[in-house]
């Protein structure tokens, strides 16, 4: 279900700035501001800072290698920044109303123009693609020409409604029962692969059983996967159109009289590997799994005792991560899928918005929704260092979700993009290297 022609990319220039970022500047950090009373403490003040989003990001990526950064806006779209340079080098255009799609079956339809924020993104391990997500659609983009070379959007299945037949108050996704969103339990699905020949006279409808939660792209952009609020785990081969649909989070639990568990297993987090083979999932069913994308067979599964919030995968294949909505954080080591290390912090819980592992194996670099940006040693767990991004001017309280981070200049340094809107550097200590 693939659409061609949607090629809406505009180049930019350090000279030819869109007027909303004529007032972007690199800041430095300020000695006399280290001396001055009333400066945030050294490890909460940025090497450089660089504004990428003035009015605050939907969502942001920063490349394995700290190059790229792309970052979805409220009022000016996405935008793919070049780090280096310190420029915006592409602005990406989302707009879906009045696109048409063909899909695979015959279906035509127009895409849904009331779902066109884009809350997820991924850059391919060797800067080469990048992918942008909404709730029901996704695009796959060139880093070196800027085109789009794909967008598609998730299937939707034939379902037939039944009567409501009980009186209790039912909740789908915060829409109360006597909305037009009807109850999972008045769902029949007919067909879950298309929808055509639909019969509304008999309270037949097409509909998507689930939205994307997160996406990510192999190198060259020759795999797409997305995850989805339903449990499914879609990969895709874009040349072949090859798709494979991961299970493994759909099994059905059942109780000690063999009724079914009814459990949330909405894809939270994902991670594919750089050559598309292997992807690690993780699953408000309090399970992560490593599974190979030829076969669907699991190859790992990590256990939790609350749902999985954040997964990572070593882009050298050493070491996974998971980390649930508690106090469990593990890394693992991928050749006996043994526990190497629990990392360690005092909270009640902690939740991760990011997570990356360095390339000399040593280190987990994590941000986190409340700030935070923590450096930890892979065998011990324990916490290195620690810095606090920069919160959106204005905000009250002082707040930012990290998006993404990575290591730069020989792993001498980090850098991060947030929620504010900056992308900004941090200098590791010289003991830690």
């Amino acid at each position: 279900m693939k659409q061609g022609g949607l090629n809406r990319v505009q180049r930019i220039s350090k000279t030819h700035l869109p007027a909303w970022a004529k007032g972007i500047r690199l800041t430095f950090v300020s000695v006399f501001c280290i001396l001055t009373l009333g400066c945030e403490p050294s490890s909460d003040i940025p090497i450089k800072q660089l504004t990428t989003a003035q009015q605050g990001a939907f969502d942001g990526t920063i490349s394995d290698t700290g190059k790229y950064a792309v970052l979805s806006s409220l009022y000016h779209g996405v935008a793919l920044w070049d780090l280096d340079a310190e420029g915006l080098k592409y602005q990406w255009s989302h707009d879906l109303s009045n696109q048409g799609l063909q899909f695979d079956d015959g279906e035509s339809t127009a895409i849904m123009s009331d779902a066109n924020t884009i809350f997820a993104t991924a850059i391919s391990n060797n800067d080469s693609h990048a992918v942008l997500a909404d709730k029901h659609n996704f695009s796959l983009w060139s880093l070196q020409t800027g085109e789009n070379l794909g967008f598609w959007q998730v299937k939707k299945a034939k379902v037939k409604i039944q009567p409501q037949t009980t009186t209790e108050s039912t909740w789908v996704r915060g829409a109360k029962a006597d909305s037009d969103q009807p109850a999972l339990s008045q769902i029949d699905i007919i067909d879950r692969d298309k929808c055509i020949n639909v019969l509304e006279v008999e309270s037949e409808r097409c509909m998507i059983l689930g939205t994307i939660r997160a996406i990510d792209v192999s190198n060259n952009g020759k795999h797409i996967v997305i995850g989805k609020s339903n449990g499914m785990v879609t990969h895709i081969t874009v040349e072949s159109g090859r798709r494979l649909e991961f299970l493994g989070h759909q099994s059905n639990l059942l109780d000690a009289e063999g009724e079914p568990v009814q459990i949330s297993n909405t894809i939270n987090s994902l991670e594919m590997s750089a050559n598309g083979r292997y992807v690690l999932t993780g699953s408000s069913d309090n399970n992560a799994y490593l599974w190979d994308t030829k076969t669907g067979q699991v190859i790992y599964q990590f256990r939790h005792s609350s749902r999985v919030t954040k997964v990572a995968l070593d882009a050298k294949g050493r070491y996974a991560f998971t980390a649930d909505s508690k106090k469990q954080s593990r890394i693992w080591d991928l050749k006996t899928g043994k526990v190497i290390s629990t990392l360690q912090y005092f909270n009640r819980q902690e939740i991760f918005s990011s997570a990356r592992f360095s390339d000399n194996g040593k280190w987990l670099l994590t941000g986190a929704p409340t700030r935070e940006l923590t450096l930890w040693d892979v065998k011990t767990g324990k916490q290195l260092q620690q810095w606090t991004v920069t919160a959106r001017k204005g905000s009250r309280p002082a707040s930012a979700i990290v998006y993404s981070a990575s290591f730069i200049n020989n792993e001498t340094q980090v850098i991060s993009t947030s929620s504010a809107g900056f992308s900004e550097i941090w200098e590791i200590d010289n003991e830690h290297r």
